[in-house]
């Protein structure tokens, strides 16, 4: 560890798709002996569990300049401005996610080499079981419609099959990586295209069919992630 800091903070509060995307790049500076800190929205900071090897922590409790553009050391500790990637590598929005890896002259295409996510398998059973009274190989829709930092916005997503719909959203106690049992046994999957695309790419899934949706009225199309997805999905515009 050559360097003059022993600490990395990385600068990247929200989403989650975007804290999840880049864990391949924070395990490498762990694996290179430093200690790393990210700092999330606060509805966010319950995803540290899942990410042992990386401190995830309320923005609150870390006080650094986040609309600092510049990647700094002080007092041994290097802030790297994750969040502005795109602009500072001078590249359209369309390559927001590229960018992060670009930022650091990394291989973006090697984002799930590195990525490690303990699942909370008690918790997943609990939500599947107990909250969302499911049973082994029962048929459902899983349908998830929130999209944006907290689900603040809804895209409302029809979908009648005969199935049962079970709809993803903010369970007291559980967090959206507990919902992965519920994902990885649902006949069918409807989502707009938000965090949940990270783990469809990270876990496999029984789905016949996984509809993808744009984030309307914000996006247009699917190019902003769409280089992403290696899976067979269908895509709604």
């Amino acid at each position: 560890m050559p360097s003059n800091y022993n600490t990395i903070i990385i600068n990247q509060p929200f989403g989650m798709g975007d804290i999840v995307f880049i864990q391949s790049i924070a395990n490498d500076f762990v694996d290179e002996g430093y200690k790393l800190i990210m700092p999330v929205e606060d509805i966010y900071a319950s995803l540290n569990k899942h990410f042992p090897n990386v401190t995830i922590v309320d923005r609150n409790f870390i006080a650094i300049d986040y609309n600092n553009r510049n990647d700094y050391v002080l007092n041994g500790v290097r802030v790297i401005p994750m969040r502005f990637s795109d602009s500072i590598c001078g590249v359209p929005y369309t390559a927001c996610m590229k960018s992060k890896y670009f930022l650091l002259q990394k291989d973006w295409t090697k984002w799930k080499d590195n990525c490690k996510i303990v699942r909370d398998t008690n918790a997943e059973n609990k939500l599947f079981y107990d909250v969302l009274k499911l049973n082994d190989g029962e048929p459902y829709n899983l349908i998830s419609q929130q999209f944006t930092t907290g689900g603040a916005r809804t895209l409302p997503i029809t979908v009648n099959n005969g199935l049962r719909n079970v709809e993803l959203s903010f369970v007291n106690g559980f967090t959206h990586i507990d919902w992965l049992k519920v994902y990885q046994n649902a006949t069918n999957i409807h989502a707009v295209s938000s965090s949940n695309i990270y783990l469809f790419e990270l876990f496999d899934l029984s789905a016949k069919e996984v509809h993808l949706y744009i984030r309307r009225p914000h996006e247009k199309n699917h190019d902003n992630y769409k280089y992403i997805l290696t899976k067979n999905y269908i895509l709604h515009n």
